[in-house]
């Protein structure tokens, strides 16, 4: 088989798998697949920690995989959560978010924490992270949680606030808390004091 005869058969191979991995995640994630009754548990008992729960379509006994915001594998375990300006109120994250963790892509953004800190453990259990986005939180403080730090697949991070809010990072350093974020390609860090860390990581990151 000549060079050019050789990567048509790749290239064909290669499309036959993709049709064949498309067609089995419309069948499985439309037809069969239902959400996973633990992560379904996990978000209905996020949803009860909002004051003003605007998520409609998150009722018990439904498939989750079909409530708005939440994107599913074909295994039915939650990938995807976008609560993201929905106008969302609460004291605190609940620690029912670090059961669901197949998640990928997490975004709060908007959310206004009602004074509350992020808690200190639970984030280094969300090891298939990749997007996590606190944007423009109102009423959040404290310390960013060190767990974040062993999200070895974590591409794009963001924090900002604004109103009466303060975030810092002291312990550990900026460079420590990046040192292992090997993936990481986005990182905003708007309106968090990280001053006690030193001008030393500005030589490296731009933030």
């Amino acid at each position: 088989m000549n060079s050019v005869d050789s990567k048509l058969h790749q290239t064909i191979l290669l499309l036959l798998v993709s049709y064949f991995c498309s067609f089995h995640t419309y069948v499985s994630g439309n037809i069969s697949a239902l959400c996973h009754p633990a992560d379904a548990s996990s978000l209905l008992q996020l949803k009860r920690s909002f004051r003003n729960p605007n998520l409609a379509s998150w009722r018990p006994g439904t498939d989750c995989c079909r409530w708005e915001a939440v994107a599913n594998t074909a295994s039915g375990r939650v990938i995807s959560l976008d609560l993201g300006w929905r106008e969302l109120r609460c004291q605190g994250l609940d620690p029912a978010l670090f059961n669901l963790t197949s998640l990928r892509y997490l975004s709060m953004a908007g959310t206004d924490f009602m004074g509350a800190s992020l808690p200190s453990f639970g984030f280094e259990l969300l090891t298939e992270m990749v997007h996590l986005d606190f944007g423009s939180t109102m009423n959040l403080f404290g310390q960013l949680p060190i767990g974040i730090a062993r999200l070895r697949k974590l591409a794009m991070l963001h924090f900002s606030s604004y109103g009466d809010t303060s975030l810092f990072l002291e312990e550990p350093s900026f460079e420590t808390f990046v040192a292992n974020l090997s993936s990481l390609r986005d990182l905003y860090l708007f309106a968090v004091d990280i001053s006690s860390t030193g001008d030393i990581w500005s030589t490296q990151w731009r933030v």
